[in-house]
């Protein structure tokens, strides 16, 4: 194996967050959205499809950071 590429970084990342830190913003975005569309809608379902929605792309964002 060549030496310079011996340390080089992985050509392509996961689609996922790997960290604790990460899935913990993950989990209080979705947390918090849920949370604020239950209190204004009073509908459960609509509160975890927008939570479900925010958790995507939450989960799309961190795995680009």
């Amino acid at each position: 194996m060549d030496r310079g590429l011996k340390n080089s970084p992985p050509r392509y990342k996961k689609l996922r967050p790997g960290d604790w830190v990460e899935w913990l913003i993950v989990a209080l975005l979705f947390a918090v959205s849920s949370v604020g569309v239950y209190v204004l809608t009073s509908s459960a379902l609509s509160a975890l499809s927008v939570g479900a929605l925010v958790w995507l792309v939450a989960i799309g964002v961190v795995a680009i950071l």
